[in-house]
């Protein structure tokens, strides 16, 4: 899958594929701001040409374990 420029129907349903196992193995749930800032920092990604749905779950490792909210979540 090359993921250059704007997604189609099947980039973008692997891209929320990503997110959502990511977000469910590392306890996110739906409505928490780390899954919303996860999923702007997937789009970059895209936009940057990550090709690779393994490249990407490690980047989101790199993103997620710097990611520090500007305040807490109910």
């Amino acid at each position: 899958m090359t993921l250059r420029g704007t997604a189609d129907e099947t980039q973008l349903a692997t891209l929320t594929r990503i997110l959502d196992e990511y977000c469910e193995q590392a306890g996110i749930e739906g409505s928490h701001p780390a899954r919303e800032h996860l999923a702007r920092r997937l789009i970059v990604l895209f936009g940057g040409g990550i090709d690779s749905p393994d490249d990407i779950r490690m980047a989101l490792d790199t993103i997620a374990a710097d990611w520090k909210p500007s305040q807490t979540h109910p």
